[in-house]
């Protein structure tokens, strides 16, 4: 029988005992001490956890505390309190695990204030008669404060008539909101420490390293005193901060509505003798964007800009600058017989507006506002405490080297200067070039404001205005604005369908705030003087075109005439009701017409003058309303027709001849809700004769006619179809 071979030997054993005993007893001082050195670390370990477990058991009550923590949040506060794991160490002291408290009495609505992950109270001494906490860590924090200022006065007083030397808050998330708007939103952690030394409570705070290039980083520091409310310091730095996460203070400092803005600046805060507050500071906006706050359809987008600020109990100070831009914006507050009235100052002085208007976007084209050139001005607007005056404005504004240039509207080096003086009398003097032609336009008005309450409480201040103005031109070609029209003839077909499609409800007319703010005590006289009125480019003067304005008591006129050619245009319309009705007639008397008058059967008709005589009748408070109950009809005779594209001729079997000579075609149209009727209609030319009529019910007009085509006399049916294109039978 084989064993196996053992893994030392007997002789190896020997001599490795050998060499233990002979090291043993030559470092048996060192032995020994690391002997004793074990043994006193053992004798400590064991004192510790001994001494831990008497102060655990004996000194602090953990069950007793844990009701003592729940019942006061409940009391003091009046809020629901969930408490995880209670226990105690020497090292760190009384430690709460998992603690949250609700906004309200209990936990219903999944609502909290406070949700901590672990809290420790530090024990100054556990061996005095009652031990005494001076310092609190809380550990990963999310506090959620609402509208709820005597919580946090509560807080701030019991801090201060406490004895605790400090507060720290480790990682801390932090939302403050104020009547349901966000005034902090903390989505990174920061660290805030609080100290008392003597009668002063120190605060510093900071989310990281303040010099780490590209980092969103805040940091400051300050003081409060105990005992007196206006010594009161606090300093702030910040770099990269995105306005999402303190939206209401950003908005307050843009003193507009803000989307969003990278902010780096700062500030100090202190508090006077008086115990009202000082802020002041510097704040650089960069790759900005709001609403732009005179013309909503536009957004400023990635504007960079600085802001000094400085607000006081009854002033507020803001100043805006670039490189070519100025705006100084003060707030004064007065004590009027009844109320706090307020005293508006603004300067502002533009050097270059192209370098700003590129920022200025079109919502809906995403395309920068075309207009550059030079303003600048001042304006002081006063609460004067009299309801029915209640802005006593006075103001000058300049502009200079004015254009705006686009696809369907250019006015270039234009001048303007406007003055409010006395009494709110304005004058308004503008001139340039409008399409390339001397344009002036002149106006004085007196402006009153009176204020009105709304059912919410709050206050609008609707315009009250007597004006009178003068609009001269020395020629005006009506082809220049035909571009103008289209977008806005695209603008409303798009306002309808949207209307259609979503099912809006018409609103009334005088509940909008265009009628209420504007409209409802607007007096307006104005003229229209052209020297030389052109139908289109290349065509013969008409001679002089008069016109006017008239806007009074809730009634609109607005009419136009060519003296020499007989030709005129009216709108009227009374606008003071719930849905203003609404009148459009225009004549046309041998007016040269340059353009394709109508698509028929696919082709194209372009008489070289037009007869016209047309009323429009509708009423409504938007266009869908305007449009859907639209009643209109018209005469109209195209003189001396052309036709592109006979492909109507060809259908026929007849000769391209027969259309070679101009033609006239005159006829009756009316319109009733979604039906058009086309009636005597007569068409003639040398080897032309045709009569009849023709109806529309479904999008598609339907002509029956007879007559005489060349040599041939005979009655045709012709229908079109979606792409104008006709059958004949």
């Amino acid at each position: 029988m084989k064993f196996a071979l053992p893994l030392i030997s007997e002789r190896d054993l020997r001599d490795t005992l050998s060499r233990f005993l002979l090291a043993s007893k030559i470092h048996r001082p060192k032995l020994t001490s690391a002997l004793l050195f074990l043994v006193v670390v053992c004798l400590q370990i064991v004192s510790y956890l001994l001494f831990e477990h008497y102060i655990r058991t004996k000194r602090i009550p953990l069950s007793a505390l844990r009701g003592f923590v729940t019942n006061t949040i409940n009391q003091e506060l009046g809020k629901a309190v969930d408490l995880g794991v209670l226990d105690f160490s020497i090292r760190e002291g009384l430690i709460l695990e998992d603690l949250a408290i609700s906004q309200e009495e209990d936990f219903s609505y999944n609502s909290y204030l406070l949700k901590v992950k672990k809290v420790t109270f530090h024990i100054e001494s556990y061996f005095a008669k009652v031990p005494q906490i001076d310092r609190i860590d809380f550990y990963s924090p999310q506090l959620i404060l609402n509208n709820d200022e005597n919580l946090e006065t509560s807080l701030i007083k019991y801090f201060k008539s406490s004895r605790i030397k400090e507060v720290i808050f480790h990682d801390t998330r932090v939302t403050l909101i104020k009547d349901n708007e966000i005034i902090v939103d903390w989505k990174e952690g920061w660290d805030i420490h609080f100290k008392r030394e003597g009668e002063k409570i120190f605060v510093s705070y900071s989310n990281g390293m303040f010099w780490i290039p590209n980092a969103t980083r805040i940091k400051g520091q300050g003081y409060l005193s105990e005992t007196k409310e206006e010594d009161f310091s606090f300093q702030l730095e910040w770099k990269n901060y995105p306005s999402e996460e303190a939206p209401l203070l950003s908005k307050y400092l843009l003193g507009a509505n803000l989307q969003s803005a990278v902010l780096s600046g700062d500030a100090t805060w202190t508090r006077l003798s008086d115990g009202s507050n000082l802020i002041k500071g510097n704040v650089e906006f960069e790759n900005t964007t709001f609403t732009f706050p005179l013309v909503s359809s536009y957004i400023v987008s990635g504007f960079r800009f600085q802001e000094s600020f400085l607000f006081q109990k009854d002033q507020e100070l803001r100043e805006f600058t670039t490189r070519d831009f100025l705006l100084k914006w003060e707030i004064q507050k007065l004590q009027g017989p009844k109320e706090i009235l307020l005293v508006r100052k603004v300067q502002f002085d533009i050097e270059d507006i192209a370098s700003l208007s590129d920022y200025l976007i079109d919502i809906a084209s995403g395309e920068s506002l075309p207009i550059a050139g030079k303003v600048r001005g001042n304006i002081d607007i006063k609460e004067t405490g009299e309801k029915d005056r209640w802005f006593q404005v006075r103001g000058d504004i300049k502009g200079e080297d004015l254009s705006y240039g686009s696809t369907s509207f250019l006015f270039k080096e234009g001048q303007f200067e406007i003055n409010v003086s006395d009494q709110n009398q304005t004058k308004l003097n503008l001139k340039g070039e409008l399409f390339n032609k001397p344009v002036q336009f002149n106006l004085t008005s007196i402006l009153e404001w009176s204020r009105s309450k709304k059912t919410d409480g709050t206050f609008y201040y609707p315009l009250s205005s007597k004006t009178k103005a003068n609009l001269v031109l020395k020629e005006l070609i009506a082809s220049d604005w035909i571009p103008l029209y289209q977008n806005w003839k695209q603008d409303t077909l798009e306002e309808i369908k949207e209307r259609q499609e979503k099912l809006i409800p018409e609103e009334y007319f005088y509940q909008k705030k265009l009628y209420k703010y504007f409209l409802e005590t607007l007096a307006w006289e104005s003229g229209i003087q052209v020297d030389s009125y052109y139908p289109f480019e290349g065509s013969g003067s008409l001679g002089p075109l008069k016109g006017s304005l008239l806007a009074k008591d809730g009634r609109f006129s607005f009419n136009v005439n060519l003296p020499n050619n007989e030709s005129k245009m009216s709108i009227g319309s009374y606008y003071a009701t719930k849905t203003p009705n609404f009148s459009f007639s225009l004549f046309l008397k041998a007016y040269p017409w340059g353009t394709s008058w109508m698509s028929l059967c696919g082709m194209e008709l372009n008489p070289e003058k037009i007869e016209f005589d047309y009323s429009y009748n509708s009423q409504g408070s938007d266009y869908y309303t305007l449009s859907k109950d639209a009643r209109y009809s018209y005469f109209v005779k195209l003189i001396s027709t052309k036709v592109t594209n006979k492909e109507i001729i060809s259908k026929l079997n007849l000769s391209e001849k027969i259309l070679k000579d101009p033609f006239d075609l005159e006829f009756n149209l009316d319109h009733y809700f979604d039906s058009d009727y086309a009636r005597n209609i007569v068409l003639t030319s040398p080897t032309l004769d045709i009569k009849g009529y023709a109806q529309n019910k479904s999008g598609q007009f339907y002509y029956s006619v007879y007559g005489l085509l060349g040599e041939v006399r005979s009655s045709w049916s012709i229908t079109e179809d979606e792409n104008r294109r006709c059958s004949i039978k």
